[in-house]
């Protein structure tokens, strides 16, 4: 889940407590098949509205308001769903062949400071493990969770209960070297997959938040004092379009030394090759990691030339590269 999505279930959380309207929050706790959102997708919602999600938007008011009469007299319960239920109930159908399980709790101030607690972190630069654990008591679930410490998630289980184990992994930091226009639609797709999108140029006139509206920060400053502000960990990418071969080399020669995932230029592979030889101008050695893992040419060959359609192939190699993907065809990948 997005920092977004936090955020929203957050405020919406705060609202009906104030207000003291009945709501839920909602769990995806196991499944069995495809699923449209990972394991541990959260949702907080009532009768006609919600935030976040536990399925592709087919089951969401379905479960607010079976949720919210599921809870009224017992803090949680667990709903099913599957391509075949009851026929004497209304449940929604599955379409994708599979069938889940959602933990539904009724709403509580505990639920808000869990929530604060998820939304940091989701914004760490290490990755967290939750252990959510639904004991049952007869026909009603006493539910708890915890933050584990071990990497390997081990978590003693009890047999009157299940755990439902959730890896939330460390964000993901895009860093673009350069405001041009072409720059604003890396920046806004990076954005709504959830990313720490940073943006820097040394022109002023460029790198504004009007024109970055949804970047977390814009640097308008020279490069060393920019790599000095910005934070970098090893889930960081960095894409270098400034448009001027001068100025990629000297913030490529600035990257020495720094955790990065991934960089890479736009440009045909001689204008890679050039970069290099610059950067080298500058004190950076050529084996150095981070000019080894220089991509150039970047993005996915896609066969569009439009600035959106260059964002969206660039963003996507990016996304491929931390999920070890091969970006092969999904299609192509199952005929296989």
């Amino acid at each position: 889940m997005t920092a977004r999505d936090v955020d929203a279930m957050r405020a919406l959380a705060s609202r009906m407590l104030r207000s003291g309207t009945p709501g839920t929050l909602s769990t995806l706790f196991a499944a069995r098949g495809s699923t449209y959102r990972p394991l541990g997708s959260m949702m907080v919602g009532f009768p006609g509205r919600h935030a976040g999600g536990v399925s592709g938007g087919c089951l969401e008011e379905h479960i607010a308001r079976v949720g919210e009469r599921e809870t009224r007299s017992v803090p949680a319960a667990m709903l099913h769903f599957s391509t075949h239920p009851d026929s004497e109930d209304n449940t929604p159908l599955l379409g994708c062949g599979s069938s889940i399980d959602v933990l539904v709790e009724r709403l509580t101030a505990g639920h808000l400071a869990f929530l604060e607690e998820f939304g940091a972190a989701v914004e760490r630069d290490e990755g967290s493990l939750l252990a959510c654990r639904a004991r049952r008591y007869g026909a009603s679930l006493s539910v708890t969770r915890e933050w584990l410490r071990s990497a390997d998630g081990h978590t003693e289980t009890a047999s009157d209960q299940d755990v439902l184990l959730h890896y939330v992994p460390p964000l993901t930091r895009l860093v673009i070297f350069g405001a041009g226009d072409d720059a604003r639609p890396v920046c806004e797709i990076g954005a709504s997959l959830g990313w720490h999108v940073s943006v820097a140029d040394r022109r002023a006139r460029y790198a504004t938040s009007a024109r970055f509206p949804h970047a977390r920060r814009v640097l308008a400053c020279d490069w060393d004092d920019a790599l000095e502000s910005i934070r970098f960990s090893p889930r960081t990418a960095v894409v270098l379009m400034t448009h001027s071969l001068d100025d990629d080399a000297r913030v490529l020669s600035r990257l020495s030394g720094r955790r990065l995932a991934y960089v890479g230029v736009l440009g045909p592979v001689h204008r890679r090759e050039r970069l290099l030889e610059e950067a080298s101008a500058f004190g950076m050695a050529s084996r150095d990691p981070v000019a080894r893992m220089l991509r150039g040419p970047i993005g996915l060959d896609l066969g569009d030339k439009s600035p959106v359609g260059i964002a969206v192939a660039v963003t996507a190699e990016i996304l491929a590269h931390f999920n070890r993907r091969p970006a092969m065809s999904l299609h192509a990948h199952v005929a296989a």
